[in-house]
């Protein structure tokens, strides 16, 4: 398989990474900078893009590399996310509306920018996986990091729109779990290992999924909406 990796600069990403090699298939590690590569480890024998999710420039002249190296993809994952110091601090009444912004930019409009770009190089049938979460869940009325929530809530409907949209690929959103990152550490329940293994088996479809089925978490099993 050939897989494209969309925020591989750290933590999930980079772990996904490893894990596509470990298992002899194909990645392509997307970079928000190529320069974070070195420190990462993910230029070790892989495809390496520069992916920044808030420039759609960037994103194509990525899909165009993958056209010219590869001809098209298995899959794409959309990994990058960002959670901003101000949502850790503030509640939704208080917070900066600049962080909002900001997370509605890469969280939200960058998997919609994503799937416009890769769309073109990925195989028929093949999948693009949009990593979310469980605080883009209706049903999840904690109020912690209230503007990363607004913002994957509406990637998750992205997804859904998405797959009424398009045919010819499958579009999921993945929850990948409360993971021990530097995003999520101080609610971590697992490591990024077990989460990227879990997305890898569901990528190249190892993972049998329900059909019908698009918002789920690394394990394969239903997302409550």
């Amino acid at each position: 398989m050939k897989i494209v990796v969309i925020g591989a600069d750290q933590g999930l990403g980079e772990k996904l990474c490893g894990i596509i090699r470990q298992k002899g298939q194909q990645a392509a590690a997307g970079m928000y900078r190529i320069e974070n590569a070195k420190n990462s480890g993910a230029e070790d024998g892989h495809l390496l893009l520069l992916t920044d999710v808030t420039d759609p420039e960037s994103l194509q002249r990525a899909a165009d590399v993958i056209r010219y190296s590869w001809g098209t993809a298995d899959a794409v994952v959309d990994v990058a996310g960002v959670l901003t110091d101000g949502d850790r601090t503030h509640n939704l009444m208080d917070i900066d509306l600049q962080d909002v912004r900001t997370e509605l930019e890469v969280n939200a409009i960058g998997v919609l920018s994503a799937f416009r770009a890769f769309y073109p190089v990925l195989n028929k049938n093949g999948r693009f996986v949009a990593v979310t979460s469980e605080g883009g869940s209706f049903s999840n009325k904690g109020d912690m990091f209230p503007s990363y929530g607004i913002s994957k809530t509406a990637a998750n409907k992205i997804v859904q729109i998405l797959r009424e949209t398009v045919k010819d690929v499958e579009i999921l959103a993945v929850h990948p779990g409360r993971m021990n990152t530097e995003m999520g550490r101080t609610t971590a329940e697992i490591e990024p290992e077990e989460a990227a293994e879990g997305i890898y088996r569901i990528v190249a479809g190892e993972t049998r999924l329900r059909e019908g089925l698009w918002f789920i978490d690394y394990k394969g099993c239903e997302m409550p909406l």
